[in-house]
C-alpha cells in the first residue's frame, strides 16, 4: 500500500455492487446514504453505478471509476458466496493478495459469529473496519494507479452493516482526506407547490454565487437545501440566504432544519403536553401513522378511528345516518361530526379527521377525484378545511396526509 498521509480526495465514485440491484428485487439505498454522507465532509460525487455480480464487467467499472476519481467506494458482494466478487476484483486492480486477519478473526470469534473457512480475506496491507453488525469487513487499500494515488473503499452492502460501520469507523478516516466540507442548511414548507415557491425566490436562485439553491419537493412539502462549500478560510454565508427565503415563503415554512413535518408537529404537542386523536377515512390510519413511527409518540397520540365506510363513521364516530345521506361522506358537514366525534371519545386536546376521494373512482361534480376534506377539533372550536390534490391515489393519500398535519400544526400555533 503506498502512502497516503497527504492524498486529499476531491471527487468519489460509488459502485453499487449485487445482481439483486439490477432485477429490482431490492432498492439500492447505500448510494443516497453514501452521496449525503460525502458531502457533508466535503466530498463531490462523480457517479454513481451499478453492477451486476460479474467479474469482468465489475472490473471494468471500478477502473473507468479509478481513472476519474480519487476514491472509488463500492458496497456489497463481500459475503462468503462464490458471487461475492468485490474483494478479488480490488485485489487484482491493486495487485495485491487476499489474506486473512488475526484480529478480525478474534473479534467475531468473541462476538460468536462463526465462518466459513478462508473467511473473510482482505487486500493485504489495507485499512481495515469492524463490522459490528455483521461479518464482512470495510476496508480502505491506497496504491498507484495510472501513476497517480488512488483508493478503493470497500463496504458490506445491508445497510444495516454499512451504514453503522460508516458512521463510527470510516467518515472519521475520510474527514482526515477532505480539503473543505460542505453546510447544507434545509429550508421545509409545506401548502405550497414547487413551482410556486420556486417563483417567490426566483431572485435569490439566479443570483445565486457562493451559497446555491436547490428546490426539489415530495408529495405535501417542498424543500430548499442551501448549501456552501468552505474552505479553511470561508466563513458561513448561508444565514443569510435562508433568513431571505424564509422572509419570501415564510407562511409555508415549518421547519429549517432536519425534521420532518411529523416530527414538528410531535414536538410541539410534546412541549405543549397536549395530546391529538384522528379520524380517518380515505387516509386510512396514515396520518396517525406518520406520528407512531416516531419514538416518543405514546406522549401526545392517544389513538384513532379508521371509519373508511358510512357504516363505521355512524358506528364508531356517531355521524347521523341521515346527514351521510343528504351531505355524503366527503363534504364538510361529515368531516366536523367526526373530528367533534374524535375529541369527545378520546379525550384528546386536538382532534383532527379526514375524507376524501383519493380515486381513480369515485368524486362528483361538485367534489371531482381528489378532493378531500379536513376538520380539527379544539377547545376553541371546530374548522374545516377543502382540498384539491392532483394526482394519482397514493399522491393524493400523501399530500392530504401532510395537510392534516399542518392543519394541526397551524391550530396549536393559534390556539
Amino acid at each position: 500500500m503506498v502512502s497516503e498521509e497527504r492524498l486529499i480526495f476531491r471527487s468519489a465514485e460509488i459502485i453499487s455492487v449485487g445482481t439483486e440491484l439490477l432485477v429490482g428485487q431490492i432498492v439500492d439505498t447505500n448510494a443516497r446514504f453514501l452521496s449525503a454522507q460525502l458531502s457533508e465532509i466535503g466530498l463531490s460525487t462523480y457517479r454513481h453505478v451499478v453492477v451486476g455480480d460479474n467479474f469482468d464487467r465489475l472490473e471494468q467499472a471500478m477502473r473507468r471509476a479509478l481513472s476519474d476519481n480519487d476514491l472509488v467506494i463500492t458496497t456489497g458482494g463481500l459475503g462468503p458466496t462464490d458471487d461475492d466478487i468485490t474483494a478479488d476484483v480490488t485485489a487484482r486492480i491493486a495487485g495485491v493478495p487476499l489474506v486473512s486477519n488475526r484480529d478480525i478473526e478474534r473479534r467475531l470469534a468473541k462476538r460468536g459469529r462463526g465462518t466459513p473457512p478462508g473467511y473473510p480475506l482482505i487486500p493485504e496491507g489495507c485499512l481495515y473496519f469492524h463490522n459490528d453488525v455483521g461479518t464482512a469487513p470495510g476496508c480502505l487499500y491506497f496504491f498507484t494507479f495510472e501513476g497517480l494515488t488512488k483508493a478503493i473503499l470497500m463496504l458490506p452492502g445491508p445497510p444495516r452493516e454499512m451504514e453503522p460501520m460508516f458512521l463510527k469507523y470510516v467518515r472519521p478516516v475520510l474527514e482526515k482526506h477532505s480539503g473543505a466540507k460542505f453546510i447544507h442548511r434545509y429550508v421545509r414548507l409545506t401548502g405550497i407547490g414547487e413551482s410556486r415557491s420556486e417563483e417567490m425566490i426566483r431572485d435569490l436562485i439566479e443570483h445565486q454565487d457562493v451559497v446555491t439553491i436547490a428546490p426539489y419537493a415530495n408529495p405535501g412539502e417542498v424543500i430548499f437545501r442551501v448549501s456552501q462549500r468552505l474552505e479553511p478560510e470561508d466563513e458561513d454565508e448561508t444565514d443569510a440566504v435562508v433568513e431571505a427565503i424564509c422572509e419570501r415563503v415564510g407562511e409555508y415554512v415549518f421547519e429549517v432544519g432536519p425534521r420532518s413535518l411529523s416530527e414538528v408537529v410531535l414536538d410541539m404537542l410534546i412541549a405543549s403536553g397536549e395530546t391529538c386523536a384522528f379520524a380517518e377515512s380515505c387516509t386510512a390510519g396514515s396520518v396517525a401513522a406518520s406520528l407512531a413511527s416516531i419514538p416518543g409518540a405514546s406522549e401526545a397520540l392517544l389513538g384513532g378511528f379508521v371509519v373508511y365506510t358510512n357504516e363505521m363513521k355512524h358506528a364508531l364516530l356517531g355521524v347521523p345516518l341521515d346527514l351521510l345521506e343528504s351531505e355524503g361522506a366527503v363534504s364538510g358537514a361529515c368531516v366536523r361530526e367526526m373530528a367533534k366525534n374524535c375529541r369527545l371519545r378520546t379525550g384528546s386536546d386536538y382532534a383532527v379527521a379526514i375524507s376524501g376521494f383519493a380515486g381513480p373512482s369515485g368524486g362528483t361534480d361538485k367534489d371531482p377525484v381528489g378532493t378531500v376534506y379536513i376538520a380539527l377539533s379544539r377547545a376553541s372550536g371546530i374548522s374545516v378545511k377543502r382540498f384539491f390534490f392532483r394526482g394519482g391515489r397514493d399522491r393524493v393519500v400523501k399530500q392530504a396526509v401532510a395537510a392534516a398535519l399542518n392543519l394541526l400544526r397551524k391550530g396549536m400555533i393559534d390556539e
